[in-house]
């Protein structure tokens, strides 16, 4: 690995890890002033301040696909790909299964981006390693 994607995925890990300190402590902020606030324009926008940091991460993230090796976007590209599959399976599954009374998911929608990301990570390790 050369010495700019070493600091670019350094770089990375930092800002990542600030994002998301950042998307936990406004996430807890938001859920406890939302207890003493009215329905409202001043409650949608406490519930979207979450996604703020989240744009941080997104952000951090393209920086550093910017700079990563030819091998390594062909990984995460591929890695996305199959991640999509995967989300737009498990998302059908899912669905058919709350539909027909199977399941009942709480705040599902909220778990969606966590368990895709989780995917892509695996997804990503496993087709190009430790390095990618």
């Amino acid at each position: 690995m050369s010495e700019r994607i070493r600091k670019a995925k350094r770089r990375y890990t930092i800002e990542l890890f600030a994002a998301m300190a950042l998307y936990v402590i406004v996430l807890f902020g938001a859920l406890t002033l939302a207890k003493t606030l009215p329905p409202g324009p001043l409650l949608i926008a406490l519930a979207l301040a979450p996604v703020a940091p989240i744009l941080l991460a997104a952000a951090a993230f393209f920086r550093f696909y910017r700079n990563m090796d030819e091998m390594q976007r062909r990984v995460t590209a591929n890695a996305a790909a199959l991640t999509l599959v995967i989300g737009i399976l498990l998302a059908i599954t899912l669905g058919f299964l709350r539909r027909f009374g199977v399941m009942n998911f709480e705040d599902d929608m909220m778990w969606l981006g966590p368990v895709l990301i989780g995917i892509w990570g695996g997804v990503r390790y496993a087709l190009g390693g430790r390095d990618c």
